[in-house]
């Protein structure tokens, strides 16, 4: 690597910054360029970035859009300030000189507010290294004419029942050159590679419109690995289902309204762990960062350590070390190494998902999970891969543990207040289950309550052979910007659940 100070390569390339000594050359000179009186930190990120995104649908006809960026990202922190500024690296906009450009910005921004705020960060040793994603097929080198053709069989096997009105299908990558400095010594380089699919079927008659999909609903699901993973998924085969089943469900019974034991399943579960637990226990959002914007969180701060936040049955982690998915990394984006964490153990509050500024101004130690989008946005807590652990035992062993009550997945919309504390959420589907067997399908199925007495009506978790985990993106932070996370569960049994129309 090049020392502090070495002169950099100046005109980019798209690829360029898949070379960790170049990259590292450009990082040097950004840090070197905030070596100056009364900057006590410094970091530097180099995000060079390209995503392929390709849908169609049952009308016909392709839309494919392939983007790529590339820039780097500098703070520093004069006298308890923090001052970013970013500077892309190629395309309009760009310069030569976006490290040093990037880096100047970025104290007279500091210098502007010193002695405004009370920022401090406690020292830690640097941290070094490369890491990348293991891929088997790179999904940028699959031929068009495969991509294409799979969409096509897909729209087709799921268009079979003569009810479904409406197929959309897609398929997407993306590849990230992620490199990371700072004045502490750290210099980190990752490569990340995603590939992904979705596929939504609607069936409608006089009855009404009903929607299935596949492997998750909204956006599909994307994970962290190769076209390895889209092959994997079965579409045609899953397709064909998918469409049957969006077909079923218009003429089956309307779920009923009242109070049920629930075993909700992996895909619904993810999205319930993001919103009443992942943004919930965010440290910037419990000390009131997020207020204004995307709301605050019914936890204090001096819960975290002791809170019941749910039965002993619930425990909760952040590993990014996790393969797979899109909360997988080696260092958060601002340099701190993943590691495995406990965040709720046996029902209790054990750790937030923080960074190192707010956990310094808490008083605890960031559990890593600092993130942001791309070089042209601060880091942030965010999600990374938060998991339910699994318990024992089948999904049928489950069915039998609960007797009647019903089995709901898969997300149809959902509804959270500002605090994450009271919920609604609809399913796509529910099976009616009576005397631990599965039996008829129905329609129209939700369920709500508040975050504490949910949590603590989880009676049990299947086994690890049940688990499942989705990659999911969320929006957060002024300006906006999106996470990649990742979050993933076993069926859960949940005892005495309100369900359906909320009086």
């Amino acid at each position: 690597m090049s020392g502090p100070g070495a002169a950099a390569p100046t005109a980019h390339a798209w690829g360029d910054l898949a070379d960790d000594a170049r990259a590292c050359g450009l990082l040097d000179e950004a840090i070197a360029a905030t070596d100056v009186g009364g900057v006590t930190f410094a970091d530097a990120r180099l995000v060079e970035a390209e995503e392929l995104r390709l849908y169609t649908s049952r009308a016909g006809g392709l839309d494919e859009r392939h983007e790529h960026t590339a820039g780097i990202g500098v703070r520093v922190l004069v006298d308890g300030a923090w001052g970013f500024a970013a500077v892309a690296l190629a395309g309009p906009g760009s310069s030569d000189r976006a490290p040093r450009e990037a880096a100047e910005q970025a104290v007279r921004s500091a210098l502007a507010g010193a002695g405004l705020a009370r920022t401090e960060l406690p020292p830690r040793e640097p941290s070094s290294g490369r890491w990348e994603v293991p891929v088997e097929i790179d999904p940028f080198a699959v031929p068009d004419e495969e991509r294409h053709a799979l969409l096509q069989e897909v729209v087709r096997a799921a268009s079979s029942p003569q009810a479904v009105r409406a197929v959309t299908a897609g398929l997407n990558a993306k590849r990230q050159h992620r490199h990371y400095a700072d004045s502490e010594g750290s210099r980190q380089h990752q490569h990340l590679v995603e590939s992904g699919a979705v596929l939504q079927a609607t069936a409608a008659d006089e009855s009404g419109v009903q929607r299935r999909s596949y492997p998750n609903s909204f956006h599909g699901n994307t994970a962290a690995g190769g076209w390895e993973y889209v092959l994997g998924l079965s579409l045609p085969t899953e397709a064909a289902r998918v469409g049957e089943e969006a077909m079923q469900l218009l003429t089956a019974p309307q779920a009923p309204s009242g109070t049920a034991d629930l075993v909700i399943g992996p895909a619904q579960m993810a999205l319930q762990i993001h919103e009443s637990v992942g943004h919930a226990i965010e440290l910037d959002r419990i000390l009131g960062d997020e207020t204004n914007f995307a709301g605050a969180s019914w936890v204090r701060p001096s819960d975290v350590g002791s809170l019941r936040y749910g039965s002993p049955a619930v425990t909760i982690v952040s590993d990014p070390t996790a393969p797979g998915t899109r909360g997988t990394f080696a260092w958060d984006d601002e340099g701190t190494p993943a590691v495995r964490r406990t965040l709720i153990e046996d029902g209790v509050l054990r750790e937030a998902l923080s960074s190192r500024e707010s956990a310094a101004r808490a008083g605890r130690t960031t559990s890593g999970a600092a993130r942001s989008d791309g070089w042209s946005y601060l880091p942030v807590p965010f999600a990374t891969n938060v998991y339910l652990e699994p318990g024992r035992g089948s999904l049928p062993e489950l069915f039998e543990r609960m007797g009647d009550g019903y089995y709901v997945d898969d997300n149809r919309s959902w509804s959270i207040d500002d605090r994450r504390m009271a919920f609604q959420f609809g399913t796509e589907v529910a099976w009616e289950v009576r005397g631990g067997r599965r039996g008829r399908l129905m329609r129209g199925f939700s369920y709500g309550g508040m975050t504490p007495q949910f949590w603590g009506s989880v009676e049990a978790v299947a086994g690890p052979d049940e688990f499942r985990a989705f990659g999911m993106p969320c929006g957060k932070g002024e300006p906006k910007q999106w996470g990649f996370l990742g979050h993933g569960s076993s069926p859960t049994l949940v005892r005495g659940v309100r369900i359906g129309v909320m009086g």
